[in-house]
């Protein structure tokens, strides 16, 4: 995080009025996303009251739920609040920048700036509002005078403002693709995808304006509209399960259900961070949540703080693709392909689960070399009958949120009922959450992580519209479809390599829709369904947070262990060393991601009909049940090897050896395959006999004459 981030308020008045704007945003965002279940109330309260409502013709039905006088008041209220584009857009945005600008500096002269600030952000984007809210007709967009000075104030506002609570490094991207976009009609031919544009600069900035200002671009584009219609709902979810106390609970049930474990501390850790991640998925909150509770447990049970550290960022980078709350990410998945989210929840189960069982091996094999045991039982907190009642905190709410998101495709009618079975278990189950002060703080804070969110999916639209309207996206396409008629191999490495550059600095969010813009034209020379595809940027994304040198979760952790960053980095991309695996997997072997699509044929809701995936039909459960068994055993090998230890330590050429051979089991040629799984089988056996020889003839074992 920038310096902004932990800075200390302006004053307390100023504190205090930002948390009456966060708490008003979380009402804003749960009234939209009620919008769904009070329709349908007051269709069922129109039916209820209307006597002999059945027996009239559906256009009669239709004519009385807008005249009866509930329906047609609630119309109204859809008509003038629910509907209108630039208050769906532009509220989140005004906001989030109103809540985040009044708390920005700290300091006599900080809280003048911190005003001045956030009118000229409320002016700019309030002035946006009413333009869009006017336009809302159809008319053709325009661009007034006024418009060309609210823009660039909106705008620079945003970057100084993102840069505050993120960094320089997405600013200066962003900052390099706007001055790109007034010099790119001047960029000679020798600079390859970056010249192709004759545009002025004059030209340039009306196009800016045009497509940025006056209409739905740029900041306010997909991103924006994304986490304003599904995910804002899911953040407030979140935060409310984890204020209710059930964060504690959570940590709890970790340590006991893994402390009995080989390395059980650091076992806790990667199951808090499962377990977190199926309510946030945010990798460095996941960080921040658990991590002042994990890593000094983990560092005390004996291993290196740098190791320590890498857990639980490898762990928390995990909760980005753990079902059913992933990451932002996936709902910019479910809009750019046009896809249910819940069929990417179904998708990215088997993934998900892979993930955290190699996490699992790999923090076992490092226990294992060091020598550390279980925890204590005094260290194992017992479960009480209490602790088992409050475990339906996550019970329900995911029940209910998880059983909406499969039965219907309304994700934030979904998300709307999770909240309120959060709200009302957690209120049941959790007898010190039934107080105004701790409710008030738990609304201020899920309007604060949703503001944050805001902020940077704005800036996020920014670049991604600059790519696009500057035409270099479709110049990067050219190149990239010409790079797509090589191996898919080459294509896929390629795809990765950019999502991991991109992503050393770069929001998942951000990183996915630069990658996917470049693609757009050249995904159906790929030769991989949609939704593969697009997961398969997706883990690369969320796999570059621990990925040195900018390993941003890896660097939340270090702090907090006192560990190097860099170290820190290095030891997080080789415990998720599967995050960098699986990806290639799942596109080698479809069943992974597309078998238990079969799940909604058992719900009685139909096979998915999509063009993004393929029939499920064309997989089966010997591939699904095939890829598990040899990933497992893939896994163990190179976890171990990685690690240097199984049963005992292990030479460079056994390494070797395992690593090769564990990489060739998952090869989708069972001519390959077949043989490399029987190799390394023999492999894992001779290790086991040579080290239990050497134990049992060890001085100490040796039986007497």
């Amino acid at each position: 995080m920038a310096a902004g981030t932990g800075a200390a308020p302006a004053s307390s008045a100023d504190t205090r009025i930002a948390d009456i704007l966060a708490v008003l945003f979380v009402g804003v965002i749960v009234v939209y996303a009620a919008s769904g279940p009070v329709t349908d109330l007051v269709r069922w309260l129109v039916e209820t009251t209307t006597q002999g409502f059945e027996d009239l013709s559906r256009r009669d039905q239709r004519v009385l739920m807008r005249e009866h006088w509930l329906g047609a008041g609630y119309r109204a209220f859809e008509r003038s609040f629910l509907l209108p584009t630039g208050l769906i857009i532009g509220l989140p945005i005004v906001f989030s920048f109103a809540i985040s600008l009044l708390t920005l500096h700290k300091g006599k002269h900080g809280r003048l700036i911190n005003w001045v600030l956030t009118l000229l952000a409320l002016a700019a984007y309030i002035s946006w509002m009413v333009k869009i809210f006017a336009t809302d007709g159809g008319a053709l967009p325009s661009a007034s005078p006024i418009d060309f000075v609210m823009f660039p104030l909106a705008t620079a506002i945003t970057l100084y403002l993102t840069w505050r609570l993120f960094g320089g490094f997405i600013v200066a991207f962003c900052l390099f693709w706007v001055i790109y976009f007034f010099i790119r009609g001047y960029m000679p031919a020798w600079t390859g995808i970056l010249a192709g544009s004759d545009s002025t600069f004059a030209q340039s900035l009306r196009a800016m304006v045009l497509n940025f200002w006056a209409q739905t671009g740029g900041q306010f584009g997909q991103p924006l509209q994304v986490v304003s219609g599904s995910v804002l709902i899911f953040i407030v979810f979140g935060a409310v399960m984890m204020a209710s106390g059930a964060g504690d609970l959570l940590m709890k049930i970790a340590n006991r259900l893994t402390g009995g474990m080989v390395g059980g501390a650091a076992h806790a850790a990667v199951a808090s961070s499962a377990l977190f991640g199926t309510l946030s998925g945010a990798a460095i909150s996941n960080v921040v949540s658990t991590g002042v509770m994990t890593i000094p447990v983990i560092k005390k049970s004996g291993f290196k703080p740098a190791f320590a550290g890498a857990v639980e960022a490898a762990a928390s980078t995990g909760g980005q693709v753990m079902p059913p709350v992933m990451g932002v990410v996936a709902f910019f998945v479910a809009g750019q392909i046009g896809l249910e989210y819940r069929y990417i929840v179904v998708a990215a189960i088997a993934p998900a689960i892979m993930y955290y069982f190699a996490t699992f091996l790999a923090v076992y094999f490092e226990a294992r070399r060091h020598g550390i045991g279980a925890l204590p039982k005094d260290q194992r907190p017992p479960l009480t009958g209490k602790d088992w009642v409050q475990c339906l905190v996550f019970v329900v709410p995911l029940g209910v949120l998880t059983y909406f998101l499969f039965s219907q495709p309304s994700v934030p009618k979904a998300g709307f009922y999770g909240f309120l079975a959060a709200i009302v278990s957690s209120l049941i189950l959790f007898r010190e959450f039934r107080s105004g002060p701790r409710i008030w703080r738990a609304f201020v804070n899920a309007g604060r992580m949703a503001a944050t969110i805001v902020v940077i999916v704005t800036a996020i639209g920014l670049i991604v519209g600059l790519i696009q309207v500057s035409g270099f996206a479709g110049r990067l396409a050219l190149l990239l479809t010409q790079l797509a008629d090589g191996p898919l191999p080459i294509v896929l490495l390629v795809v990765a390599f950019g999502a991991i550059v991109l992503g050393m600095g770069l929001p998942p969010g951000a990183t996915y829709f630069i990658i996917v813009i470049a693609l757009s034209s050249g995904i159906d020379a790929v030769g991989v369904p949609l939704l593969t595809l697009h997961l398969f940027v997706v883990f690369f994304a969320v796999m570059s947070t621990v990925t040195p040198p900018v390993a941003l979760a890896a660097f939340a952790a270090a702090p907090i262990a006192g560990a190097d960053p860099i170290r820190t980095g290095f030891q997080a991309a080789r415990i998720g060393i599967a995050g960098f695996l699986i990806p290639f997997i799942f596109v080698y072997h479809p069943a992974v991601l597309y078998k238990l699509q079969v799940l909604f044929i058992w719900f009685g809701t139909g096979a998915p009909d999509s063009s993004a995936m393929p029939d499920i039909s064309t997989v089966s459960w010997a591939g699904f049940f095939w890829i598990l068994a040899a990933y497992v055993l893939a896994m163990w090998a190179v976890s171990s090897a990685l690690a240097g230890f199984d049963r005992g330590r292990m030479g460079a050429a056994e390494r070797i050896l395992r690593i090769g051979l564990g990489l060739l089991v998952l090869v989708p040629d069972v001519w390959v395959a077949g043989p490399a799984c029987g190799l390394l089988l023999a492999a894992l056996a001779a290790h086991i006999i040579v080290h239990r020889r050497e134990t049992v003839t060890a001085p100490g074992n040796v039986p007497a004459s």
